[in-house]
């Protein structure tokens, strides 16, 4: 059985974050595509949702938060990060950064690296905000090597299975893109790891801008 809720209600966005924490995995809207994610550090959940997308284990899975409080405690912002997020968030723009703290590795979700992104979206937000840990795996609904999707009904009958409840967030004004990655990692060379709505030269524009 498939839980169904609306972004519109707030009482189906808190029954739906409960359900997060207790190792549900949830597929919802964001500003780009369909997402489908868990909390990062059930690592039951992780290895279902690899599963379920038919993900190597090696891939490890972006982060969604709803502000940057918790993002402050996972991963070091850099001053080449802050540049970006101040610019580009919440936005379409993926950040790549090194975890703050060895201890707070996931098992599958991550290693001492970490993908991470606050979306423009405020359903998702307020959904990741209900959660106990302001945290939400984010990688797009759909079977690894296929498509995205920007409407429910059609994850729906897709090929896509397993998943516990789905968000209804209406068709998405950005039909089939995805964010831009960039790797901060290196402070010093700065790597688009994979080109979205945000240009490469956007991105080098604003960080020799400030930098």
């Amino acid at each position: 059985m498939v839980f169904c809720f609306s972004c519109d209600n707030s009482e189906d966005l808190k029954k739906c974050a409960e359900l997060i924490d207790a190792g549900s995995i949830v597929v919802y809207p964001t500003d780009t595509v369909y997402g489908i994610g868990c909390d990062p550090f059930n690592d039951d959940s992780v290895l279902r949702l690899f599963k379920i997308k038919n993900r190597p284990l090696e891939k490890h899975l972006p982060i969604l938060a709803s502000n940057m409080g918790p993002l402050t405690h996972l991963v070091k912002i850099t001053k080449e990060a802050n540049i970006l997020i101040n610019r580009f968030w919440p936005g379409q723009l993926t950040l790549i950064l090194k975890l703050n703290d060895d201890s707070l590795t996931s098992k599958y979700a991550f290693d001492n690296t970490v993908a991470v992104r606050i979306p423009d979206n405020l359903c998702i937000t307020n959904l990741i905000q209900l959660t106990k840990n302001k945290l939400l795996v984010g990688t797009s609904a759909n079977l690894s090597n296929q498509p995205p999707f920007s409407n429910l009904q059609d994850i729906k009958t897709s090929n896509l299975k397993g998943y516990d409840a789905a968000i209804d967030g209406g068709k998405l004004n950005r039909s089939l893109s995805v964010s831009t990655i960039v790797d901060l990692v290196d402070t010093n060379n700065p790597k688009i790891i994979r080109d979205g709505i945000v240009s490469k030269e956007k991105i080098y524009a604003v960080i020799k801008e400030f930098s």
